[in-house]
């Protein structure tokens, strides 16, 4: 199984390991931004901003797409 990383415009890379395009995604924020994922549908992960002070969250556009 493959995991491509899809950004806002463009697919940002693809990689062997869901914990490797995770790390991929992430870095493209600040070190210990208040970054979560969810999991709505099988095969496909999306990455939040979580603002600590409000608890709310905003889409970054950051997804992560299973390739079977």
């Amino acid at each position: 199984m493959k995991y491509r990383v899809i950004g806002p415009e463009k697919t940002e890379g693809t990689y062997d390991t869901l914990a490797a395009a995770e790390a991929a995604a992430e870095s493209l924020f600040g070190q210990g931004a208040p970054l979560e994922w969810s999991n709505p549908e099988l095969g496909r992960h999306e990455l939040w901003y979580v603002h600590r002070d409000e608890g709310l969250k905003t889409d970054t556009h950051y997804r992560i797409v299973e390739d079977g």
